[in-house]
């Protein structure tokens, strides 16, 4: 295997210079330089030390990203197209600017505080963590830590945190199903937990509703489990006459287009004998059929703005704005029924 000192003579630079353009120090090397060390390092397969890297310098280079979730019975967490498209774009960006990924999932704040000392990090995400475990995190880890979906109790403490506008979404999609005549409603929520984002959504469907004077109700929420078969029973409820309502709105694509599927199974026709709104449009709400109406958010950009985040604390720059929301819009597809049409 050829060494740095091999690869800094056929580029005719320092093995200085190929070290810095190899740990991403940019700034020391000019573009031209950089591009022609690159060329060099791609033509005989380079490939460095992690070990050796680690060892010589008090920046790893690596960040560790930990999705605080408990995947769904039989399943992995990565199988939710919302996991998989907020890590790549979070490994697309750790990699581009010279560094190195770590993944992990847990649902332990024991194992996080553990991996975050075991590991040498040079900083750390986490993904939908409770706001009763964030503060111990936080005392605990000495890396900068970025979180993302996560909500946090008003105890003084200083978190960055980059999220969405949970609340203004549910209730952009319970205006629709008002404007539409949908006057009862039942919300189902991700995880019996019933925190963080799912009960932002909740909020903003209830304020929606009690915005109307009379007759409108968003009769309850029901708490979806980690079991598929849990689930199946919960959604075979809704194929009894009796039920008061005429809308189903999920916290998530991913539980809408499982409850379409079973209910079409069922003989249900939807949106003729029920309507059902999702949140998030993955995949999944435009694969389906009828095509889910749902609450658009970029979980990509999500995972960009964390590691642009991160590494500003990395390099001790000023945060102007750690608590980052982006915005939300309604997605009008086919999976709503109009009751005021004639």
């Amino acid at each position: 295997m050829p060494t740095i000192k091999y690869i800094a003579q056929k580029a005719g630079v320092s093995p200085t210079t190929v070290t810095n353009v190899l740990h991403g120090n940019y700034a020391r090397v000019s573009k031209a330089t950089r591009k022609k060390v690159e060329k060099y390092l791609k033509k005989y397969n380079y490939t460095p030390n992690m070990g050796a890297m680690i060892l010589a310098q008090n920046d790893s280079r690596i960040i560790g990203v930990i999705m605080f979730m408990e995947p769904r019975w039989n399943e992995t967490v990565l199988e939710d197209p919302f996991s998989s498209a907020i890590l790549g774009a979070i490994e697309e960006e750790i990699r581009s600017i010279g560094y190195f990924f770590m993944l992990h999932t847990t649902t332990s704040k024991e194992e996080v505080v553990r991996l975050a000392k075991t590991w040498k990090l040079a900083g750390l995400i986490l993904v939908w963590v409770p706001s009763n475990i964030s503060p111990i995190i936080v005392d605990s880890v000495e890396s900068p830590v970025v979180f993302i979906d996560s909500h946090f109790n008003n105890d003084g403490k200083k978190y960055h945190n980059v999220g969405l506008k949970d609340e203004e979404g549910g209730y952009l999609i319970s205006r629709y199903l008002i404007s539409k005549g949908h006057k009862n409603a039942v919300f189902f929520a991700n995880d019996t937990s019933f925190e963080g984002t799912d009960l932002h959504r909740f909020k903003g469907c209830l304020k929606a509703f009690n915005e109307e004077k009379e007759n409108y109700h968003l009769i309850n929420k029901i708490l979806l489990t980690k079991e598929r078969s849990e689930r199946y029973k919960t959604y075979s409820q809704i194929t009894k006459k009796e039920m008061p309502y005429t809308a189903l709105i999920f916290s998530s694509d991913y539980y809408a287009t499982e409850a379409i599927s079973y209910l079409q199974d069922c003989g249900l026709n939807i949106p003729d004998d029920i309507s059902i709104t999702g949140f998030d449009d993955n995949i999944f709400s435009r694969m389906i059929h009828p095509h889910l109406t749902t609450i658009h958010q970029n979980p990509g950009e999500k995972g960009r703005i964390a590691v642009s985040m991160l590494m500003k604390l990395i390099k001790k720059q000023t945060i102007e704005h750690p608590n980052i929301e982006l915005d939300v819009d309604l997605i009008i597809r086919d999976s709503v029924k109009d009751l005021k049409a004639k």
